[in-house]
C-alpha cells in the first residue's frame, strides 16, 4: 500500500510566545508524510518519510515542558515476520533530525534501532519484549535539551477485549 498525508493548524498564542533558542516561533504547525507498506505472506515491511514545521516535540526545558523544533525530517522503517506458532519478531529504525535549532543548528532529536518480539497466545492475549538501542551520543545539545541517549528495555502483557 501507499499513503500520504498533510495537515496544517494554527498554534496558540502561548505556543508562539514561548519561542526561545530551542523552541519554534512559527504561527502554524504543519506536517506532510508519505509511506509504503507491504503486508502479505506473513511478512510486514513499512517505511515512512515526513517533514514537520513547528510541531515535533523533543527534550524538555527547566520547567519540564517539551521544546518544539522549527523543522524536522523524519524517517522510519520496520520489518516483521509472523511465524505460524505465534511469534512475531520485529526490527525497526527511526531517525528524526531537527533543523535550525538556534545556536545548535541541525541536530538529531531521535535515532534508534528497535529490536523486539511479540508472542500471540491467542487472538486476545500477547506478550512482548522490546529493546530500543539509542544511537544518539551525549553532547552539549542532548544535555542542554535533556534529550535521552539511554537504551530502553520494555516487556509487557496485552489482553484485548
Amino acid at each position: 500500500g501507499v499513503g500520504a498525508a498533510a495537515a496544517k493548524s494554527d498554534r496558540t498564542n502561548n505556543q508562539v510566545k514561548a519561542a526561545s533558542n530551542l523552541n519554534a516561533a512559527g504561527k502554524n504547525a504543519e506536517v506532510w508524510a508519505a509511506g509504503l507498506k507491504y503486508d502479505a505472506n506473513n511478512i510486514y515491511l513499512a517505511t515512512t518519510y515526513s517533514e514537520t514545521l513547528n510541531m515535533t516535540t523533543f527534550g524538555e526545558d527547566a520547567a519540564g515542558d517539551a521544546f518544539i523544533a522549527n523543522k524536522t525530517q523524519n524517517f522510519e522503517a520496520v520489518a516483521q515476520y509472523q511465524f505460524d506458532f505465534g511469534l512475531r519478531p520485529s526490527i525497526a529504525y527511526l531517525k528524526s533530525k531537527g533543523k535550525n535549532l538556534g545556536t545548535y543548528g541541525d541536530q538529531d532529536l531521535v535515532e534508534y534501532i528497535d529490536v523486539g518480539a511479540t508472542y500471540y497466545f491467542n487472538k486476545n492475549m500477547s506478550t512482548f519484549v522490546d529493546y530500543k538501542i539509542n544511537l544518539l551520543d551525549d553532547s552539549d545539545f542532548t544535555k542542554a535539551a535533556k534529550v535521552s541517549t539511554d537504551n530502553i528495555v520494555a516487556v509487557g502483557l496485552n489482553y484485548q477485549f
